[in-house]
């Protein structure tokens, strides 16, 4: 028998939770209601932690965040119509970063599909191939309920992780005094195996040898991998480059800044037999130039194994897991050390370029990176502070993640706000840092309300105010023939107090003009949210600096 709209969401509620679910997301709406109170129920007995965000797309960025942090799935849910495709950018996130995000939206009833009845569209498919199950749960008794939800989980954290969704038609009654009790066991999921590589030497044609090569790390977030990737530069000598959410900036082998050595090191002749990428790369134009330049490229398709780890298509061969070195591997003490004198000599240059007067991205970009310990996590936006970290920060000590997937600047608040929950499960004293720019502080604003009921994580905000898309002017449409229209539809200034503008109940919003201001703010201790403005050089000024820093690396190099 069908199960009323109370049953059906009882049984939804139970199985998420029976299914490794311990954080829910809610937006608040009507055709939700039995869903938001049985959710409410589970939170009222401890069975999971429900946040409410008034946004759907800021509560599913959220979702995603804790996802992504806590290797757990995490569910959104939705009240009908436009409510449900506001979750769309978070579910194509997800999708191209594998996070098991579990996207529940509440639904009118098929019947009304087509009439003109009020916030009615048609949900199913809502997320066409972006999810890796969709699941229409109308007409569902408690128990095929129940089975539709642990199946859309399993394929949520199965071998190729993503998105589901889960299409919930509810009909009148909505609610029923009494019927939204919640009655579950919370349950563990298990970790995934590991997955040990080939030796290096059978995935490399006959006569290309190994000792002139190169690891890069692109963006993956794999316990094992790490471990793989860091004993395969250590065995081989070989250079190691690290996008920040690559987390391997750190390993002795790891070059402070690795992509600015590339374009000089191939003028030089300095190019690798060999490179083997981990992960999805991309995120430098320098690392994609030394793709195409390189002999062999084996790319490694890590966890979630989502196949997109050949951007510029020049793989020889792609592999789950990272190749080990082998018995008969053929080191090169020189290689390296040619590599790491390089790296030396940009790190003098930038050390000293960087090591203080105004405030610019770069200089940001450093300050932040610094204070963040090993307990602690980063949170990069996309854009310019993804890749000021990368090529001017050096080492980062604590673990590092971003949107990588495909790098939006539309949830960036909130899925820094849901990192810094999941990472404080593990680590209750450790800070969470997000460095953003200032488009990607206020396109997603909304992520700052929240109800003071919810505990606040320990999380501080850095928004690097250039006032606009500062990345722009390092770009090919920056150059002078586009000056007359570059501001109006590139650089998009706002000139506005961005202070003022990310003001939020219960967050303390300052401004710095310093370096040793930023600093003194940083090592200020304070328990809750805080947004710390740092107010930077006009964009040009800041792209004049880019400019002349690499002019110097490369003029550094020998």
């Amino acid at each position: 028998m069908t199960a009323t709209s109370p049953e059906l969401a009882v049984a939804i509620v139970e199985q998420l939770i029976g299914s490794g679910v311990r954080d829910v997301v809610l937006a608040p709406g009507s055709r939700s209601s039995p869903l938001a109170l049985a959710l409410a129920a589970a939170e009222r007995a401890s069975l999971l932690r429900l946040h409410v965000r008034i946004d759907e797309r800021s509560a599913a960025y959220l979702a995603v965040g804790i996802a992504r942090v806590a290797r757990r799935p995490c569910a959104v849910v939705t009240t009908s119509g436009t409510a449900a495709v506001n979750l769309h950018p978070a579910v194509v996130e997800a999708a191209y970063s594998g996070v098991p995000l579990v996207a529940v939206t509440a639904d009118r009833p098929g019947s009304m599909r087509g009439s003109g009845a009020n916030q009615t569209i048609d949900q199913r498919d809502l997320f066409g191939p972006d999810v890796v199950a969709a699941i229409d749960v109308e007409g569902m008794d408690s128990g095929s309920a129940r089975a539709a939800v642990a199946r859309a989980i399993r394929a949520a954290v199965g071998a190729h992780p993503g998105p589901v969704h889960l299409n919930v038609p509810l009909t009148e009654p909505l609610v029923a005094p009494g019927a939204h009790g919640i009655d579950a066991a919370p349950v563990e999921l298990p970790a995934r195996a590991a997955v040990e590589g080939d030796p290096l030497g059978s995935l490399l044609p006959d006569g290309v040898s190994s000792r002139r090569g190169l690891v890069v790390a692109g963006d993956f977030d794999d316990p094992h991998t790490l471990a793989s990737a860091a004993d395969l530069a250590d065995s081989l000598r070989w250079p190691l480059i690290s996008e920040p959410t690559g987390n391997l900036s750190d390993h002795p082998r790891a070059l402070r800044h690795g992509p600015m050595l590339i374009p000089r090191a191939l003028e030089l002749g300095a190019t690798p037999d060999v490179v083997v990428t981990i992960g999805r790369v991309g995120l430098h134009r320098s690392v994609s130039a030394l793709l195409r330049a390189a002999q062999v490229h084996v790319a490694v398709d890590v966890p979630p194994l989502l196949g997109r780890v050949d951007p510029v298509r020049t793989a020889t061969v792609i592999v789950p897991a990272v190749p080990v070195a082998g018995h008969d591997a053929d080191a090169d003490e020189s290689w390296w050390s040619m590599w790491h004198d390089w790296d030396v000599c940009a790190a003098r240059v930038i050390d000293e370029e960087l090591a203080d007067g105004p405030l610019t991205g770069p200089l940001v970009a450093r300050i932040v990176s610094a204070v963040v310990t090993e307990a602690d996590l980063l949170v990069t936006g996309p854009s310019w502070s993804v890749r000021h970290v990368s090529c001017y920060a050096g080492a980062l000590k604590g673990r590092c993640v971003a949107n990588r997937g495909t790098s939006g600047i539309d949830g960036v608040i909130s899925t820094a706000w849901g990192a810094a929950i999941g990472h404080a499960d593990g680590l209750p004293g450790a800070t969470t840092y997000a460095l953003v720019g200032d488009l990607t502080a206020i396109y997603d604003r909304n992520g700052l309300l929240v109800p003071q009921v919810e505990a606040l994580p320990r999380l501080v905000y850095v928004v690097a105010d250039n006032d606009g898309g500062g990345i722009f002017s390092s770009l090919e449409q920056g150059a002078e023939e586009f000056a007359a229209d570059f501001e109006r539809v590139f650089g998009t200034p706002l000139s506005a107090d961005m202070a003022e503008l990310l003001c939020a109940p219960r967050i303390d919003v300052m401004t710095v003009d310093s370096a040793d201001a930023l600093r003194g703010e940083l090592r200020r201790d304070h328990a809750g949210v805080r947004v710390i403005v740092a107010r930077c050089l006009p964009r040009t000024d800041e792209a004049r600096l880019v400019s002349a820093l690499t002019t110097s690396v490369d003029a550094a190099i020998t």
